[in-house]
């Protein structure tokens, strides 16, 4: 369940820093298996076949794509996750590097998430769970109660039935309880934001220190049309949201005003994980003790540059 930092002597540091004097990141979340492809439009009509220009294979997941930046970041962080025992899992770990080498191996497939781009820069996941309905929350909680209080990201929430229901409540509270300040990114539900997923979700801000949700995802969760109440809502128990808006960068509310750090325009051409690099960029800034201001600036602008290149590569912006 990657039970050792990378970072210094397990991984070369990222170009313009060591990750020496940070403090430490866990990492919670989704690995799997991403097939992107793409543009599609229209949707295709059951029965039928369409072909696409551009078709990637590459490691997935929210826990897996912020891997993978904090590696490249050079800031030291803790994988907890599981992969399966099949020739894609072979794949992700190698994919991985240092960051994979000990994740821990469950006899199942491993999950796997076809994207599919649209030419508006939007895109739609289709998911098989496979291995992901095997993590195991007390475990690293257990972990993280024996760890020096750090940052935890926690990520891929709906993908990970074991965190449903009352597990990643638990994980967060002994988290805190730890000395840990949690961050969360819950992603899309399946099922759709319904009240009951909202109350599911809202049991568990009072352990949340920062939330990262994109503006689709605030809006839906508090059930308001405008970005301001929603943070509000979503702040009511004393945490901080920062929205992620796509090409309009990334806002947060300050002293009751909405603060928006803009992205740099540049051409787009794969959003698939740009939210999870954000993550990753977010969350190593105020490991090296940024302010929330310059951590949302680092983070906007590392994601905007990720998501301008193709092939993808997570090294820090030329």
């Amino acid at each position: 369940m990657g039970r050792e930092f990378v970072q210094g002597s397990a991984v070369a540091p990222g170009p313009g820093g060591d990750g020496r004097g940070a403090l430490p990141v866990h990492l919670i979340g989704n690995v799997n298996l991403d097939i992107v492809m793409g543009p599609l439009e229209p949707w295709p009509e059951p029965g039928t076949e369409c072909v696409v220009e551009r078709q990637e294979v590459r490691v997935g997941g929210a826990a897996g794509v912020a891997a993978l930046a904090l590696q490249a970041l050079g800031a030291p962080f803790r994988l907890h996750a599981r992969i399966g025992d099949d020739a894609f899992a072979a794949f992700v770990r190698r994919e991985l590097g240092p960051a994979g080498e000990h994740l821990e191996r469950v006899r199942a497939g491993t999950a796997v998430s076809v994207g599919l781009s649209h030419p508006d820069g939007e895109r739609t996941f289709v998911t098989h769970l496979g291995h992901l309905v095997e993590l195991d929350v007390d475990a690293i909680a257990a972990e993280l109660e024996h760890a020096g209080a750090g940052l935890v990201l926690v990520c891929g929430y709906f993908l990970l039935p074991p965190l449903r229901h009352g597990g990643g409540l638990e994980l967060m509270r002994r988290a805190r309880q730890a000395g840990h300040r949690v961050l969360f990114d819950s992603g899309w539900p399946s099922e759709g934001f319904t009240e009951p997923v909202r109350l599911e979700l809202d049991a568990l801000l009072p352990w949340i220190d920062v939330l990262l949700p994109n503006e689709a995802e605030a809006r839906a969760w508090s059930a308001k049309g405008d970005l301001g109440a929603a943070l509000d809502r979503l702040q009511r128990d004393g945490g901080r949201a920062v929205v992620k808006r796509g090409a309009l960068g990334a806002s947060w509310a300050r002293e009751g005003e909405l603060e928006t750090c803009p992205a740099p325009r540049v051409p787009v051409v794969d959003t698939v994980g740009a939210g999870d690099c954000f993550n990753a960029a977010y969350v190593a800034a105020l490991a090296r003790g940024a302010t929330t201001m310059a951590a949302v600036d680092s983070a906007v602008r590392y994601a905007t540059d990720v998501v301008g290149r193709r092939p993808r590569h997570y090294g820090r912006p030329g």
